[in-house]
């Protein structure tokens, strides 16, 4: 799999505009959100520096270069020989939940894919091969855990060609488009570009996925520390508010999370998964008017396919059927291949006592169906359906 990456660069020539510019640079600075955390609630706890989390073994780094050495002696580029030995390295990983540090993925032999993409980085390191991230989303796993809804998304990792002699010496063009390979560890069809990250994204998307486990787990404190670490590389990241919202929504202190909520509206700095979190607090607190505004602005910000099947659902639990058959269709249409639009367009013929279309639904849902426990469930609907015709 090969992605182009295009840099446009460029130039605006200000002349003369010192003052105008302080002022335009005053309109847009945007304060921190750890500013506003309630930071008495919390005790601080130890936690991975930067550097601990792409370092490697003393013997896996000699291994490694080695190896390197060896293969480009060959001939064969850095960031291919990089690519050569990981492909021999993951051939035995558990690809389980855990998010690991480089040395804990190579002792453990497992890890996600944010744990693989920390690994390729840590080689990266090792190489002097620089690099750059896409963050994608992939069919998700819902998981309910208590008010919070798990979903998963996951990074390409592009290791970039040494730059030649004869680039080097030429600074009279821009090369538009470099060359490199691309690790993705969980090739798939259903997934859905989310948008281009970096360095800071991949160390702040390992801060938050342990500071989520540590919600889960109602270690709050611990949580707190890993959110804090996270935003020192995406001082302004959506998710991160997100996370730091919910954990103060969790250890009562609803009136900060109102306040981060708020915050993150205010700027702009908003995502599906932060307006549904909000919109969840508005109906703890009965606000419904704000309930209202929150679910406008859900469907604005909706983003993956699963944005917008979320939004048919609730169109169908509130019998708008008409709106939730329109959203299935459109997503259908684009993602043929995903059961679960099928499932709830079923789901809406049944409820419009339409049962030879719900059972035709059904039957689309079965065939795209991607897991045994999802077959068996819409197996079960249909011979349920199957007994009323």
């Amino acid at each position: 799999m090969r992605y182009l990456f295009v840099f446009l660069f460029i130039i605006f020539l200000l002349t003369g505009c010192n003052s105008t510019q302080s002022k335009s640079e005053e309109k847009v600075a945007i304060p921190s959100p750890i500013s506003l955390a309630n930071h008495a609630l919390f005790k601080l706890e130890p936690v991975p520096n930067e550097k601990e989390i792409f370092s490697l073994p003393k013997a896996e780094q000699a291994k490694f270069l080695e190896k390197l050495n060896k293969l480009m002696q060959k001939g064969v580029r850095a960031d291919t020989a990089i690519s050569q030995y990981l492909d021999n390295l993951v051939s035995g990983f558990t690809y389980d939940g855990e998010t690991l540090t480089a040395r804990d993925s190579v002792s453990k032999r497992a890890g996600n894919c944010v744990s693989l993409a920390i690994l390729t980085q840590a080689y990266a390191n090792l190489a002097g091969i620089e690099t750059s991230f896409r963050e994608v989303s992939t069919t998700p796993v819902y998981k309910r855990e208590q008010d919070l809804l798990l979903v998963s998304t996951h990074f390409n990792t592009k290791l970039f060609a040494p730059v030649e002699e004869t680039e080097e010496k030429d600074k009279n063009w821009i090369e538009i488009i470099r060359k490199g390979t691309v690790i993705d560890y969980f090739p798939q069809q259903n997934t859905f570009y989310l948008g281009n990250a970096n360095y800071q994204s991949l160390i702040s998307k390992f801060y938050a996925n342990l500071a989520t486990e540590a919600l889960i787990k109602e270690n709050f404190n611990l949580s707190y520390s890993l959110t804090s670490e996270a935003f020192k590389f995406t001082p302004h990241n959506p998710e991160l508010i997100n996370l730091l919202a919910i954990l103060h929504r969790r250890v009562g202190d609803t009136t900060t999370a109102k306040e981060l909520f708020e915050f993150a509206l205010k700027y702009e700095l908003v995502s599906s998964n932060l307006v549904a979190s909000y919109r969840y607090l508005a109906t703890q607190l009965g606000d419904i008017a704000l309930e209202k505004k929150l679910e406008t602005e859900l469907e604005k910000v909706a983003k993956t396919p699963f944005d917008y099947l979320q939004i048919a659902i609730k169109a169908t639990n509130k019998k708008s059927y008409r709106k939730a058959k329109k959203i299935l269709k459109v997503i259908i249409q684009h993602y043929p291949y995903l059961p679960e639009p099928h499932f709830e367009l079923a789901k809406v013929y049944y409820l419009q006592n339409h049962h030879d279309l719900a059972k035709v639904a059904l039957e689309e849902a079965i065939k795209m169906s991607d897991s045994q426990e999802k077959t068996g469930m819409y197996e079960a609907k249909l011979k349920s359906l199957e007994l009323t015709l």
